[in-house]
């Protein structure tokens, strides 16, 4: 039925449905996402970050097996972005990542506690904070984004 929809209806009209559909269903939860003071904290946090790097170059590191056939030595004093589980990599990589981002609830879920042990900034995606304590100290939260992306799976 979805795919004959599709089919008919334009493409504007298609994502104009599917996002208001994403925010109707994302209401509920809008009132925490906004007024908790670690998303207060969050948004303070990114504001202090805004143009710090400006004009630089930053690399984006994922995940994968061609990792172990990179040479990542080369990205030992850049800005890098480390994706996931990439401090799995550290050791062989020779260094860490400036900055560690994750919006993949099962890798926050699973190993949340490894990602508080991590030394340099966290951004996390929001709805990922409930894996964390609430008696945490601000200074030890992650930094959360408010992301919409839900977690459907929409690649073809």
């Amino acid at each position: 039925m979805k795919q004959t929809l599709k089919k008919i209806i334009p493409l504007p009209l298609w994502n104009l449905i599917r996002h208001t559909n994403d925010s109707l269903r994302r209401l509920p939860e809008l009132p925490n996402a906004y007024l908790h003071p670690w998303r207060r904290e969050s948004i303070k946090r990114l504001h202090q970050l805004k143009d710090i790097h400006k004009g630089k170059r930053a690399f984006i590191i994922g995940n994968g097996p061609s990792l172990k056939q990179t040479d990542l030595t080369k990205l030992k004093n850049e800005i890098t972005f480390g994706m996931n589980r990439i401090y799995l990599a550290f050791p062989e990589m020779g260094f860490e990542t400036t900055y560690f981002v994750s919006i993949n609830n099962l890798v926050i879920e699973q190993f949340h506690q490894d990602i508080l042990n991590l030394s340099m900034p966290k951004f996390l995606a929001w709805r990922s904070h409930k894996y964390f304590s609430p008696t945490l100290q601000l200074s030890q939260i992650p930094t959360f984004l408010y992301t919409t992306y839900t977690g459907e799976k929409i690649f073809k």
